[in-house]
């Protein structure tokens, strides 16, 4: 990105950071770390009929300036422009999404070079992904909060990016390290906005990862998941999926606009 209309002091206060700011590890973390505890993923901009701009001013007036969130394209490009600015070196990488139908790379992720190192940054994958970064070092397994992830290289180039749970390893995408560009990004975008065959038309999502759970909103339905259990609930209505979005994600939609009716999947 070469555009630079993000102000980080008021990225900061967004997300309510007070760390480090120099070229380090540390500051790579917590940030990573702040962000995802702070802005949600979330596809709603769709549903209320709005086109997802992921240009660097519209990036900054939606998800800092008027407190909403994204999805990847959005959450990691802003991570990235922050980057930028604080003159990390990193690649931006594209992913097949191991859990859907679509056979097409369309998840943006990034790769951070600093300490000699290389660690995989994501802060837009779904609200169950990172919350910090991890080293770029496959079959290595990272613990935080309540998930344990790794990458595991099935036929290098091509590495998955997985997750543990109680019965095994679920992958959650595949990606390469090839290098991708804004006029890539670009048309992913434009086909997961507006395809039917796009699984963000056909449902609405959010999602956050707190220190204690994950929060996740598809459609109606609500999860709240932590070490020991799962609480599912239904939302009854469109007020009450209203107020959950203040209550769980800080996301407060406009009064005057209408979200598209759900249809069945």
């Amino acid at each position: 990105m070469t555009d630079h209309p993000l102000n980080l002091d008021t990225y900061f206060a967004r997300i309510g950071y007070h760390g480090p700011t120099n070229r380090s590890l540390e500051t790579l973390r917590q940030l990573h770390k702040q962000q995802s505890f702070t802005i949600p993923f979330e596809n709603l901009d769709i549903h209320l009929g709005r086109p997802i701009k992921i240009d660097p001013a519209s990036i900054v007036a939606k998800l800092v300036d008027e407190k909403r969130g994204g999805y990847c394209y959005e959450l990691n490009g802003l991570f990235e422009l922050v980057l930028e600015r604080l003159g990390f070196t990193y690649t931006t990488l594209a992913a097949r999404n191991a859990m859907s139908p679509s056979v097409q790379k369309s998840h943006k992720l990034l790769l951070v070079n600093v300490e000699q190192q290389s660690w995989l940054a994501d802060v837009g994958f779904s609200g169950i992904g990172l919350v910090e970064p991890i080293p770029f070092e496959p079959e290595t397994e990272f613990h935080q909060y309540n998930d344990t992830f790794r990458v595991k290289a099935i036929a290098p180039p091509v590495y998955h990016f997985q997750r543990k749970l109680p019965d095994g390893w679920q992958s959650l995408y595949t990606f390469t390290l090839e290098e991708y560009y804004p006029a890539d990004y670009r048309m992913m975008n434009y086909f997961n906005s507006t395809s039917p065959d796009s699984m963000f038309t056909n449902r609405r999502m959010c999602g956050i990862p707190t220190p204690e759970a994950r929060v996740l909103l598809t459609n109606f339905e609500l999860k709240i998941r932590t070490a020991n259990e799962t609480i599912t609930r239904h939302i009854e209505n469109e007020d009450a999926y209203r107020e959950a979005l203040v209550t769980y994600f800080g996301i407060v939609l406009p009064t005057d606009s209408t979200l598209k009716p759900l249809l069945p999947v």
